[in-house]
């Protein structure tokens, strides 16, 4: 009990506010009392109390009563006058005499005690309050009426010791209201407001005074809140001891960091207080032990085909014909089953070869096409219900359903040596002329660009087929037509000289009845020049 351990003088760590305060107050240990004197009836006078953060005041111990003759003799207060305590008698409850506190309770709700300073007390039953008056006695009247004012109890966890501060003053103001500069124990939440420093410092309890806004502050409270330093103003001021730097509250202490500094292109480590850089993955430092650059990891061959470099990496990319795997590998693609050959494909590491069935050969305008050709002087014809075709430079035999070779040398090479191939023909120049470029015949010397060899027009085993073949019937027809235009005219000739007399002839002309029975056929074309992956040309038929 704090009778036992704290005497009358002791208790004056009471807390005495300034004469002109309203409200004076007491504080005793972790326990502040002050009183109010406001005429109000009990439970106006108890709010007010507890917007504050406390309650009507209990005295249950000598310290609490002695705490109440401090503050009425403090205000001075008439022996007629009277505060609310916390001490009250229920509605439809009388009082007894059976305990010390007659069958009241205290606003806590319990009905122990240490102390009672009974004055008269009314046998009337509740609700009836209790008041001390101005003698220090305790009285009690109708809750409902109004006394002169009320006495209030503050509780708190922790406290903090005063401060004593040189060649400054202090005021404290406590967190129910209470202002003073003679505090002898502040309840936790006090403010310290120092004179002439202008700075506020705050109760923590357990942590002692702390600052109330940016520090320093003063330096004989808890080193000014310095962590290492604190250096006595105005206005005072925070240093660090060496190999620290102050931090941007002006408080704390941090290790310097020779990362700062050094600025390294990628990560820094603090190694014994020494910055070592170092780079990324794909970097290497450079010679100024700051910079990183990057490497080519191309040079050690790391991809199967073709490498890329790239900022601080690298890139397989795989030749043509071939993909990445999940694995990292080129594998080979298999084009054959997309259909890129018109005949057979034979898939390839990276490619692809086409070739073509019996009859076909492979398009050199087109690797992957297939042409038809024919390998003597007749062929079968292609037929498609009643149309057929014959490659360039055959002709269809109606009859027979065969294609023929055209021998072009009846109408080409104008008097030179000409030779017939199958589906081509050569021609070789007399004495005196060469090939132009176009592989005519003509005078030496007479063309503007003269090749340094005579062209050889030799033909292949394959030439390539036209889109259309002629008909034998065709060519018979052109050759009948030729000769009825040529009897024609000696027709007329030998009139026209019987005429003039100039001579008589018994020879009777009689044209040939080369009429009957010539066939027609109707010329019509097939381009079937196709590709192939090979080395092998078409030739052309001229």
């Amino acid at each position: 009990m704090f009778v036992l351990s704290i005497s009358l003088c002791a208790l004056v760590s009471l807390v005495y506010s300034d004469p002109q305060e309203f409200s004076p107050a007491v504080c005793v240990a972790n326990v502040c009392y002050s009183l109010k004197r406001e005429a109000r009836k009990f439970n106006m006078a108890r709010t007010s109390c507890k917007k504050a953060g406390g309650d009507a005041m209990t005295v249950s111990t000598t310290v609490a009563a002695e705490a109440i003759a401090v503050l009425l003799q403090r205000v001075n207060a008439d022996p007629s006058s009277h505060f609310w305590l916390g001490l009250q008698l229920h509605q439809r409850t009388c009082p007894s005499n059976s305990s010390r506190l007659r069958g009241y309770r205290w606003v806590s709700g319990d009905n122990d005690t240490d102390y009672t300073n009974w004055g008269s007390v009314s046998e009337e039953c509740g609700p009836r309050c209790v008041t001390v008056s101005g003698r220090d006695l305790w009285v009690d009247r109708p809750c409902n009426k109004k006394a002169n004012g009320v006495l209030c109890e503050y509780r708190y966890n922790s406290s903090c010791e005063p401060l004593t501060l040189h060649n400054s003053s202090t005021t404290f103001v406590t967190p129910f209201g209470a202002r003073s500069s003679e505090l002898t124990r502040l309840p936790r939440g006090t403010m310290a407001e120092v004179s002439p420093s202008n700075i506020s410092l705050q109760c923590n309890g357990t942590l002692g005074w702390v600052g109330y806004g940016p520090g320093p502050w003063v330096c004989q409270v808890n080193n000014g809140g310095c962590k290492h330093t604190c250096q006595e103003g105005p206005p005072p001021k925070c240093s660090c001891h060496g190999g620290y730097r102050l931090d941007s509250d002006g408080l704390s202490c941090r290790e310097v960091d020779p990362c700062e500094e050094e600025k390294c292109a990628h990560s820094c480590q603090n190694r014994d207080g020494k910055a070592v850089c170092s780079c990324d993955s794909g970097y290497a430092l450079d010679a100024d032990h700051k910079s990183c650059i990057d490497i080519n990891e191309c040079l050690s061959n790391p991809c199967e085909h073709n490498c890329a470099n790239t900022k601080g990496s690298f890139q397989c990319i795989c030749r043509k014909g071939y993909v990445m795997s999940q694995d990292g590998k080129c594998e080979d693609i298999n084009e054959c089953p997309q259909n890129v050959c018109e005949h057979k494909c034979s898939n390839t590491l990276g490619g692809f070869k086409c070739s073509c069935e019996s009859g076909y050969d492979i398009n050199p305008d087109d690797p992957t096409k297939c042409v038809w050709y024919c390998d003597s002087s007749s062929c079968r014809a292609r037929c498609i219900d009643d149309e057929c075709t014959c490659p360039p430079n055959f002709i269809l035999n109606d009859l027979t359903k065969l294609c023929d070779d055209i021998d072009e040398c009846q109408f080409q090479c104008q008097g030179h040596t000409c030779t017939n191939f199958p589906g081509d023909f050569k021609c070789e120049c007399r004495e005196g002329y060469e090939h132009n470029q176009n592989g005519v015949c003509e005078p030496e010397g007479s063309g503007d660009n003269f090749m340094s060899e005579v062209p050889t027009f030799k033909p292949t085993a394959y030439p390539i087929p036209a889109s259309a073949g002629l008909s034998l019937s065709v060519v018979l027809g052109t050759i009948f037509a030729i000769a009825v235009l040529t009897l024609i005219c000696a027709g007329v000739g030998h009139h026209l000289f019987k005429k003039r007399g100039k001579w008589q002839t018994s020879t009777k002309y009689k044209s040939a009845n080369v009429e009957e029975d010539v066939n027609l056929s109707q010329v019509t074309t097939g381009d079937n020049c196709q590709h192939q992956y090979s080395s092998e040309k078409c030739n052309v038929g001229t």
